[in-house]
């Protein structure tokens, strides 16, 4: 009830805001001890089995995201209580208190979690069954044989056709690294996927992004790129939230707004109806998410900071005009709302590119982002993207009040 709360009281003062205001061990594995211009962070790991009870003697370990590989920080093993206190230690230059905590009992059951250990020191978790990874590298289109996969401490090459499996992975999305001739670079990879999804298909770019959501795997209706740190939550509504006549075919709830198979761009993709009323003052609908919480309270990140994106960018068709909006913090702390010039959908798919410029304003402090119509719609959307911002990079933008 408390996220639902959350969720809620986000559609209704940010999104419709929005509209009306114009709309025991010390031991560190990275042998870089306690040098000056490190942070030392304490920490309690307790973790149970699908039943509650302690997952004693599993193994306990503390990863660092850098800009090209996760690091290693800290190992050790649970006690017969599945408790494990610990100390670990950051690099000043890697600018964020984020470490991913990983237990593994065998290849069995594991569990993993992003955790800023500055705030949430004591950490509990619920190991479940550990679950493979599959998926496909291609270049310009062709199968890469031979280029290397990196998750967490496991590694594996593809064969002629491109093809790699890991098994034994903490169930949730990976931050991958590939590298062959092509050079190197880092994806999100999705554990438990549909035949059908995408995710893990990765065709070699010469360019750097992150995928915001590709709606393979919408099971929580988080993005995929929230789904590491418990964020990215979407969200659709329309003026009926403040007595207005306009409404959305299929709410966020109902399984009618994801499609497959012809209609969509890439394994599945985002279908949605908005029937407005124009005598409403101010009428709008929005599909949008937010990247970040922007709560006082919240353990995580507020808001992110984009200024490294050359551009946001997404996949789209329907009929009808749509806004990309963002909201984002000012340098004085208020919220602010930025939209772009409408572009216009048609029945081919288009890709559109937008960057700061079109937003008119940087892409500083951004705090959700939101898919715009003033007018009746229907929307195909798919494959929405940082262009410029790598995976790995991501921790490294998170902001707080």
């Amino acid at each position: 009830m408390k996220l639902l709360s959350r969720i809620f009281a986000l559609l209704f003062f940010t999104v419709c805001a929005a509209v009306f205001s114009n709309c025991s061990s010390d031991s560190v594995a990275n042998g870089t001890g306690s040098n000056a211009g490190e942070t030392e962070l304490a920490g309690v790991i307790t973790v149970t089995n699908p039943s509650g009870h302690p997952l004693a003697r599993a193994a306990a370990r503390v990863w660092v995201l850098h800009k090209d590989t996760i690091q290693l920080a800290f190992e050790d093993t649970l006690n017969e209580s599945g408790t494990l206190e610990f100390k670990s230690t950051i690099r000043a230059e890697d600018k964020s208190s984020i470490q991913l905590i990983e237990t593994h009992s065998g290849d069995s059951l594991s569990v993993m979690r992003w955790v800023d250990l500055g705030k949430k020191p004591s950490q509990t978790l619920a190991a479940v069954a550990s679950a493979s990874l599959k998926g496909t590298i291609t270049h310009n289109g062709e199968a890469v044989k031979g280029a290397t996969i990196r998750i967490l401490d496991k590694s594996t090459e593809t064969d002629a056709s491109g093809n790699f499996t890991f098994e034994g992975l903490p169930s949730g999305v990976h931050y991958a690294f590939v590298e062959g001739n092509f050079g190197k670079f880092s994806y999100q990879m999705e554990t438990d996927l549909e035949e059908y999804a995408t995710t893990n298909n990765i065709d070699i770019a010469e360019s750097i992004f992150t995928v915001v959501e590709d709606f393979e795997n919408w099971k929580s209706r988080q993005t995929l790129l929230g789904k590491s740190f418990g964020q990215g939550w979407w969200f659709i509504c329309t003026d009926s939230l403040q007595g207005g006549g306009s409404h959305v075919q299929d709410g966020i709830s109902s399984p009618n707004i994801l499609v497959t198979g012809d209609s969509a761009k890439d394994g599945s993709s985002l279908h949605l109806i908005f029937d407005l009323d124009e005598e409403t003052p101010g009428h709008y609908g929005v599909a949008g998410f937010t990247i970040g919480d922007d709560f006082d309270e919240d353990e995580m990140f507020s808001f992110y900071d984009l200024r490294s994106a050359t551009a946001i960018s997404f996949d789209a068709k329907g009929s009808g005009e749509l806004f990309l909006q963002i909201t984002k913090r000012s340098d004085e702390g208020k919220r602010e709302y930025h939209k772009t010039w409408p572009v216009t959908l048609t029945d081919e798919w288009q890709h559109f590119t937008f960057t700061a410029e079109d937003f008119d304003t940087e892409l500083a402090a951004v705090n959700s982002l939101n898919f715009m119509v003033e007018s009746d719609a229907e929307i195909y959307l798919d494959n929405v993207r940082f262009d410029g911002i790598s995976p790995s990079m991501w921790p490294s933008l998170g902001m707080r009040f």
